[in-house]
């Protein structure tokens, strides 16, 4: 009974942890749904598949410090993972040009789309498909 006591405590213990761990990485993000008003050119309060590639290109540019038209692994790295990464990057040893960052874009627009009605609304981006969302289309 005591072993069970403990190893909830235990179990518990981590939870608070975690949760604060956890909530000033949102916190710096600030609220996600100020991308929405950003990039909503139709002021619907969603954003569809060209506002998010808009915001995709935008992205692209910022993390190019370079400007040498290509995203290497260093600039992307804690935004996607290496295989990722890897699947997207279609023209080996160069790294991720705008049209495999778009087709990265898409796919996660799509992803995070779980109603299929074609947009993006702010209690999607809560999600962890918007959160990989946000990723590729918050700089």
């Amino acid at each position: 009974m005591k072993s069970k006591i403990a190893l909830g405590l235990a179990a518990l213990t981590a939870v608070g942890f975690a949760a604060t761990a956890v909530a000033p990485a949102a916190e710096a993000h600030g609220h996600v749904c100020s991308i929405i008003k950003k990039y909503d050119r139709r002021g619907d309060g969603k954003l569809n598949i060209f506002e998010v590639k808009r915001a995709g290109k935008a992205t692209f540019k910022a993390l190019n410090p370079d400007g040498d038209f290509t995203l290497e692994y260093d600039e992307v790295r804690g935004r996607i993972g290496p295989k990722t990464f890897a699947k997207y990057n279609v023209i080996r040893g160069k790294g991720l040009d705008r049209i495999e960052w778009t087709r990265l874009v898409k796919a996660r627009f799509y992803a995070a789309n779980p109603d299929g009605d074609r947009t993006i609304e702010c209690d999607e981006l809560k999600t962890r498909a918007g959160r990989r969302l946000l990723a590729v289309i918050w700089y």
